[in-house]
């Protein structure tokens, strides 16, 4: 028993110590302290003293914002969450809050959340150009996010050889979104699901779009025709896209090699249209 008392002496007499030093290390003025190390960028400080600070004046619940600052600042989101969602709590019409609160989701990097808030500091404050420019940027990189993931949900579509879901996600990114730079895939996507009379059209807008980036993307463009046409079994057409594909490389490079894709087709139309006079290698 005595000793169980002399322990829980011990404990009241560490506790009291702690508060003491505690006590100690709480300036007069902790505000102050508190603005002077948000003013030298120390976060971890500024943090420290603003919680003094609320416990000095804890009407000032506009401290919570400054301390949410701190935080975030600091890296610790979750604390910062917690401070401004006590403000929040006492001021629910407060503009500037809502936009913090877009700012701290953004360092999340929860772009869901950051434009939820955007989006209620512009229905408080509509004329607010700050926010309105937030907000937009907000959409951008949101709709961006959505895009990104459309877009690789379509690849893994294409890899697992499902044509007809792949197309209509490729449709979806290109017609909607303005993914143009798809347009070469989605032609290939529509060619595999069988359509090919829109596959060509297709194509055609995939040459207009290649005329203005490459002539590697021009060569692409006559030899996926030409690939189209050898599967519709027109192989006089196929010969003849395969022959501007030879063309287009050969204004390229200077020379066409033996084993390009449009010398190797090229032989092997050939051969299936003059069966009794060509051999093809």
């Amino acid at each position: 028993m005595r000793r169980e008392l002399r322990f829980a002496s011990t404990l009241l007499r560490v506790g009291q110590a702690e508060k003491e030093a505690a006590e100690a290390d709480t300036p007069v003025n902790a505000l102050a302290a508190a603005d002077a190390a948000r003013d030298r960028r120390d976060w971890a400080a500024a943090a420290f003293y603003y919680r003094q600070a609320l416990k000095q004046n804890p009407a000032r619940v506009s401290l919570f914002v400054q301390l949410g600052h701190a935080h975030k600042e600091n890296g610790d989101f979750d604390a910062a969450l917690e401070a401004y969602q006590h403000f929040l709590a006492e001021e629910p019409d407060d503009v500037d809050i809502h936009l913090q609160l877009g700012h701290l989701y953004n360092r999340m990097n929860e772009w869901e959340s950051a434009l939820q808030w955007y989006e209620q500091a512009h229905v408080l404050a509509p004329d607010n150009a700050d926010i309105a420019a937030h907000l937009e940027s907000a959409r951008l990189r949101f709709s961006r996010i959505d895009i990104e993931r459309k877009r690789q949900n379509a690849m893994e579509l294409l890899q697992s050889r499902r044509w007809h879901q792949a197309r209509a996600q490729l449709y979806d990114l290109v017609e909607t979104d303005g993914e143009i730079d798809l347009i070469a895939v989605y032609a290939n996507a529509t060619k595999e699901a069988g359509d090919f009379d829109e596959a060509l059209r297709l194509y055609d807008v995939y040459r207009e779009y290649a005329q203005n980036l490459d002539a590697a993307s021009v060569i692409d463009v006559e030899i996926q025709t030409a690939h189209l046409y050898k599967a519709m079994r027109d192989i006089d057409a196929a010969l003849r896209y395969y022959i501007r594909a030879r063309d287009a490389e050969f204004s390229l490079y200077g020379h066409v090699t033996p084993d390009s894709i449009a010398s190797r087709e090229i032989r092997a139309c050939m051969a299936e249209i003059y069966t009794c006079f060509w051999h093809s290698d």
